[in-house]
């Protein structure tokens, strides 16, 4: 039998969870409503909600090899995590979702919550990372932070008469870069 934790104490745990990646933010926004709501109706306490944008799945997981990433990090009780998990089984635009226990016999009180740490706008998308490295391919120059940065370490090396990058050695004496 599971021990009870006193009224004024919780469990701190965390949730993601992945959306499918052709969802519009209507549906983002319906999703992390629901889990508001849920969280909100058994007396938890959201303490961060993050949207990870679109990244590439390890495996595909319903013919999707991308997924959109989701993060909530909560104060409640088992009860809720029960509750949270049965409404993301039954929504249709989420693919999967995990939930760990991250710390027992927390005071709620003690846990502050910003208002810029719920937030469901999209902080990372793959896609747009790849942007500015697909444009210089495109224009056959390479991109522009990168350039710079071994152009500073080849004039260092220049100067110093040191090669700039690190790397092992081989048997044969040639170094092997890491990038």
């Amino acid at each position: 039998m599971e021990q009870k934790l006193p009224a004024h104490r919780a469990r701190e745990y965390e949730t993601i969870f992945i959306v499918h990646p052709d969802a519009g933010t209507e549906v983002i926004d319906r999703v992390a409503g629901r889990c508001q709501e849920v969280v909100g109706k058994l007396s938890g306490k959201l303490i961060k909600a993050e949207n990870w944008g679109r990244r590439r799945l390890a495996y595909p997981v319903r013919k999707n090899s991308k997924g959109i990433y989701l993060y909530l990090r909560y104060l409640g009780y088992s009860d809720l995590v029960h509750e949270l998990e049965r409404n993301l089984r039954m929504l249709d635009p989420v693919l999967k979702y995990m939930t760990v226990k991250l710390d027992e016999d927390v005071d709620p009180a003690a846990r502050p919550v910003r208002e810029e740490d719920i937030s469901f706008m999209p902080q990372y998308d793959e896609d747009d990372r790849a942007a500015p490295v697909e444009a210089a391919v495109a224009t056959g120059t390479q991109a522009a932070e990168p350039a710079e940065a071994r152009e500073d370490a080849a004039d260092e090396a220049g100067e110093t008469g040191e090669t700039g990058e690190t790397g092992d050695s081989d048997d044969d004496g040639a170094a092997t870069v890491e990038e």
